[in-house]
């Protein structure tokens, strides 16, 4: 019994030191901060910020333009009615075109798809921006939103179809809320 203990104890410090060799913290500076560039972003609190040619875009294009507290803009073209507003969980039919900011070159339509793009908010296999987007959306209403790169498609994009860094313009009619949860679905039908 007492080599069954001993083995076992040889194994956890072994794996201990697997660990901390494998992970480089003793290479580093400073042991205490995460490796991954994006955890240390979000514990130093560093917020995004707009590129400054899209800021420029956006300043020139969209100057009574509303911010959300995550960094999309958007513009209200066309008044909803009702009061119901779309809260995560909650599944939704849109229609939407998907465009660069950049060049107003369009990506997606749900228009392209044959009706409307329906999604469940907050699923994490939808673009986070669809969540600010929607915020407050009432049936009917209409938008055009501008989406930063970290609430479309991140740093790297989508291979073949949307380039690293690429803010996105966003023209959204909000169809329905559904009570129901829809099947999640991803713009495109990929």
């Amino acid at each position: 019994m007492r080599s069954a203990f001993y083995i076992a104890l040889l194994g956890v410090i072994l794996c201990t030191i697997a660990l901390v060799v494998r992970s480089g913290m003793l290479m580093r500076k400073n042991p205490g901060e995460p490796i991954n560039a994006a955890m240390r972003r979000a514990l130093a609190g560093v917020a995004y910020q707009w590129p400054e040619a899209d800021a420029a875009r956006l300043a020139q294009r969209f100057p009574g333009a509303i911010e959300t507290p995550n960094g999309a803009r958007y513009i209200v073209t066309q008044a909803g009615t009702g009061a119901a507003t779309p809260k995560k969980g909650q599944g939704v039919a849109i229609h939407y075109t998907a465009r660069f900011l950049a060049n107003d070159e369009k990506i997606d339509a749900s228009a392209d798809h044959g009706g409307p793009y329906n999604f469940v908010i907050g699923q994490p296999n939808i673009l986070p921006g669809w969540t600010d987007a929607l915020d407050r959306m009432q049936v009917g209403e209409k938008r055009l939103v501008a989406l930063p790169y970290w609430l479309a498609y991140g740093e790297k994009g989508q291979r073949g179809k949307i380039p690293g860094k690429a803010a996105l313009l966003l023209e959204i009619e909000l169809v329905a809320i559904n009570p129901a949860p829809v099947a999640p679905a991803s713009p495109g039908g990929s």
